[in-house]
């Protein structure tokens, strides 16, 4: 299984020059074959900062444009201003192949690292393969993306807190967080633990790290802010469960208002805190992997903006699960995931590379969008239901070469 997977996963990386997988994704096909998109965000917003420009400005009227293609920066100060501005040594070109290696390099430990976590060569070999078999990693490296090393630092968090949550495990999300903000759904993690202290040092070190930023540069803060809102709307590439369920609810109430969709988004978005806070407050303390699992399987529910490319953060949750518990029902879900969205079937000729139009349109009839955005939102949201379920039981996980179950 491993040589299979080894094979797979060089075909995601010569397909990134030969373009064999382009057409299976909204990404590739709407943005022409040009890669590097996310990246160069990071190494244009680490340009701005050198040369005295908000990070997150993308009016090439107002910045001195260096990258070929990019997105606007959407993180926090912390990564332009430090690996962004370093990057910004080498050409865009180089600075993008470069950011390849690092992406493969961060692969291949998360890979290794779980081959050696299992005591059972057969379950070593599984854990590895889930890496290296999932295809959202090719967008990860067609786009630049950060999500992997995201992935890592959770990982690490994961491989930490084993016994216990650690001193070094607080390390790890801090770097996380300064990484890419999303981690944040952690903190209930750690008011289950009743670790304030440590909750409050890393808020503030992010704050130290972020706030002297928005101060100096005017307008900084409310270009980040923006981040956190959205109005709901049809978007081809956003494959979250809260566009799966805007989708779900313009089917079958296709006269429902705008705010009708908004309110509807905040009640989903209580539910679901609602119900991983439920469980965390019945689960033991001493379930820090599995409460840090369901959190950040959480993200994908409550999140408004989720591209296919963030699913690599599912990647280390899965990997976990089963090792931990050796569960089909996860590996289903893993499985759901790993393969390619049905993109290629509602868009055979590619359209969406010359008709801007069609990614903010729904697909007709309506139910083809809701099966559509449905491809990873429903694995993701029975993967969640899984971990809740288990949680509110208090069933402890097997030991970690269990039989499947």
């Amino acid at each position: 299984m491993l040589t299979i997977a080894l094979l797979f996963h060089l075909s995601l990386l010569i397909s990134l020059s030969a373009g064999w997988y382009q057409p299976l994704t909204f990404d590739s096909v709407a943005t022409h074959g040009r890669r590097g998109w996310d990246f160069y965000a990071l190494y244009q917003a680490g340009h701005n900062a050198l040369t005295g420009v908000s990070i997150y400005e993308s009016d090439n009227d107002k910045i001195d444009v260096v990258a070929p293609v990019y997105t606007p920066y959407r993180y926090l100060p912390f990564a332009a201003c430090t690996v962004g501005v370093a990057l910004n040594a080498l050409s865009p070109e180089q600075a993008y192949g470069l950011w390849g290696l690092v992406i493969e390099g961060t692969l291949l430990a998360c890979a290794i690292t779980s081959w050696r976590l299992a005591r059972e060569p057969n379950r070593g070999a599984l854990l590895a393969s889930m890496w290296l078999l999932y295809t959202p990693l090719y967008l990860e490296f067609y786009l630049g993306q950060f999500t992997l090393v995201q992935a890592a630092f959770v990982w690490a968090m994961l491989l930490a807190c084993r016994t216990g949550w650690t001193r070094r495990a607080d390390v790890w999300w801090t770097l996380s967080l300064l990484w890419k903000q999303n981690t944040a759904l952690l903190a209930p993690l750690y008011l289950r633990q009743r670790r304030f202290g440590a909750l409050a040092l890393i808020g503030l070190l992010v704050l130290a790290a972020s706030l002297p930023y928005w101060l100096a540069m005017p307008g900084s803060w409310a270009d980040f802010a923006q981040n956190l809102s959205a109005v709901p709307g049809h978007q081809l590439g956003n494959l979250g469960v809260r566009q799966w369920l805007y989708s779900l609810a313009s089917w079958l109430a296709p006269h429902w208002s705008p705010s009708g969709h908004i309110w509807l988004g905040r009640i989903w978005v209580l539910v679901v805190i609602m119900m991983s806070a439920l469980a965390t407050l019945r689960a033991p303390r001493d379930e820090a992997p599995a409460l840090l699992c369901l959190w950040l399987t959480t993200y994908f529910l409550t999140y408004h903006d989720v591209w296919e490319h963030h699913y690599v953060l599912a990647l280390p949750l899965c990997v976990w699960l089963v090792h931990q518990h050796g569960s089909r029902w996860v590996l289903v879900c893993w499985t759901l995931l790993a393969i390619w969205t049905p993109y290629i079937l509602i868009d055979p000729t590619g359209r969406a590379a010359v008709d801007a139009a069609m990614r903010w349109t729904p697909l007709s009839p309506p139910w083809l969008d809701v099966i559509y955005h449905s491809a990873k939102a429903l694995p993701i949201l029975a993967l969640w239901g899984w971990q809740v379920w288990q949680l509110a039981r208090q069933r402890r996980p097997c030991s970690p070469d269990c039989a499947t179950t």
